[in-house]
């Protein structure tokens, strides 16, 4: 080794990330959370609710919920889901397989980020914004759900990075155009094939460079690239079920049709600040810091569309954070270039609290772990126990060096990378890589039983006897009927939408903060039940009298 060269222990790591580094963090944040756990509340169980249904019910045109209508979503992200289960449910459980449809979408939202990141602002900036893209706090947990929203932000990024080149390379652009914007449509319906639509409508109006004869190449080019992806699957629902489709049309509709008021302002505000976290801090000085430059490119397409994402969302009924996603991709991609400007104090203070913040908290999960282990510190073993009675830690060694690893990777880079204002955004996405990741290894298995339905819905099949085909339902969300169509067979007629039936059997919903809930005369209870901790109550009663 020459006198002046570095060993390769006291090296730096480069900022930002190489492509293998980079890689090795992208799979370190999909993987983790997929597999090892049954379907969890809210957005999990739902999805995988509507993929039950398709396979077992061999309808593959209409997204159905234990048996009714599901109109929020179209079928796209089913399907492929669906057919993750059909590869691999010999070797994972069904409701494990589905979730790497979400791994797939996820990931092509990542790759679609960063080429259009590269192509607006450059190669560093494109590798960053995909970074700057994982570390959005809304994400992380939905990510590794069963849900149409991360097949919508795969669609999404290739739109608008179909847009952002569609100036330069009109075929190429009308390609991830089309089909981003038609796989969007196919996930989450009109309001998601609309953003991309109308922000590269909108984008002539800002943008000079937009305004020449390969973008209206690249427009009617894509447009016929879109056409079946809104004309054949909506064709066929109305040939195959009218009425479905009259539904779903409605819904549709309805759901964008909501003018809002200051509550709504104020609900979007707060879900905003945390969801897209530290995203929207970085595009909002980006803005500030390149305000004379709007109208180029680079700028002109994220902030068109963030307006438009905006607006759509305050329009909706009853805005969630799992809809903040489709505001991620357009924030998401000016955010390379915004890490790049920033100025070191600001820098400085996120990469330091990134640092301190998720290194307090993976040695806290560790340190609990251990304590529920063991039984020492007795003071807070006992904190995991009362939080979910009943709980019993066992180690498992894969997930246990799993977390070890990301642990020390966390260690090395936090120590080893080079002193730069880019260690913000990166020491912010792996931080949140490292707690998910110590979250669904070494606490996996706490989190599930709590959030699992599967103990309530094997006692609820025990004391229902199977000639009991007809269950009437009051007060039972969407999420329940998903879990006890998937894990008890079952599916009730829910008093909500059939009235009151003939059925011999009445399941009833209700929580611990109403009021004791007791049918009419004429029903005997069978059944109780509820998940640890759990507000939520479960009453099984048999009818004994005719009313």
């Amino acid at each position: 080794m020459p006198a002046h060269a570095t060993p390769w222990y006291a090296q730096r790591i480069p900022l930002p990330l190489a492509s293998w580094p980079l890689a090795a963090l992208v799979a370190a944040f999909l993987l983790p959370g997929l597999v090892g756990h049954d379907p969890w509340k809210t957005e999990d169980a739902l999805g995988f609710g509507v993929v039950h249904q398709m396979l077992t019910s061999g309808d593959w045109l209409r997204p159905m919920l234990a048996g009714e209508p599901f109109y929020e979503d179209g079928p796209l992200f089913f399907w492929v889901s669906g057919v993750f289960v059909k590869l691999f449910g010999g070797v994972l459980p069904p409701h494990d397989a589905a979730r790497f449809a979400s791994a797939l979408f996820v990931l092509a939202a990542l790759w679609f980020v960063r080429l259009a990141a590269r192509e607006l602002y450059g190669k560093r900036e494109g590798d960053l914004s995909t970074v700057a893209l994982m570390g959005a706090v809304g994400l992380v947990w939905h990510a590794h759900e069963t849900t149409a929203e991360t097949a919508m932000l795969g669609g999404l990024a290739a739109a608008y990075y179909g847009v952002a080149i569609s100036h330069r390379k009109p075929y190429k652009g009308a390609l991830a155009f089309g089909a981003g914007a038609g796989v969007a449509f196919l996930s989450k319906g009109l309001a998601a094939a609309a953003q991309p639509l109308v922000a590269a409508l909108l984008v002539l109006a800002v943008s000079a460079p937009f305004r020449q004869r390969s973008f209206a190449v690249a427009g009617a080019s894509s447009l016929a690239i879109l056409a079946p992806f809104v004309l054949v699957w909506p064709g066929l629902l109305a040939a195959n079920a009218p009425d479905y489709f009259a539904g779903w049309f409605a819904w549709q509709l309805g759901n964008i049709s909501h003018p809002p008021g200051l509550t709504d302002f104020a609900n979007v505000g707060k879900t905003f600040a945390w969801a897209l976290f530290p995203v929207w801090p970085m595009t909002l000085w980006a803005t500030w810091e390149y305000r004379r430059r709007l109208s180029e490119p680079g700028f002109a397409v994220p902030f068109v569309a963030s307006i438009v994402s905006l607006v759509l969302l305050l329009l909706m009924r009853h805005p969630r954070d799992i809809d903040m996603l489709a505001l991620l991709v357009p924030l998401s991609i000016p955010a390379g270039a915004a890490a790049i400007a920033l100025r070191r104090g600001a820098a400085n203070a996120l990469a330091w609290f990134a640092m301190m913040t998720f290194s307090l908290a993976a040695a806290y999960m560790w340190l609990m772990w251990f304590a529920t282990l063991v039984g020492a510190p007795e003071r807070l073993a006992r904190t995991a126990t009362r939080l979910e009675p009943g709980f019993s830690l066992e180690v498992e060694w894969q997930p246990l060096v799993f977390a070890a690893l990301l642990t020390v990777a966390w260690c090395v880079l936090i120590l080893r990378a080079e002193r730069s204002t880019l260690r913000s955004v990166t020491h912010w996405a792996a931080g949140m890589t490292l707690i998910w990741g110590l979250a669904t290894t070494l606490w996996l298995g706490w989190i599930d039983y709590g959030k699992s339905y599967r103990q309530v819905a094997a006692s609820l099949h025990k004391v229902l006897p199977g000639s009991a085909r007809c269950v009437e339902s009051r007060g039972l969300g969407e999420t329940q009927r998903a879990v006890f169509h998937y894990h008890a067979g079952l599916v009730t007629r829910r008093a909500e939408v059939h009235g009151r039936t003939g059925c011999p059997y009445l399941l009833v919903q209700s929580s611990t903060r109403d009021p004791a809930f007791e049918p009419e005369p004429g029903w005997v209870r069978v059944w109780e039940g509820n998940r640890p901790r759990d507000r939520e109550r479960y009453r099984l009663y048999r009818r004994t009298a005719a009313r």
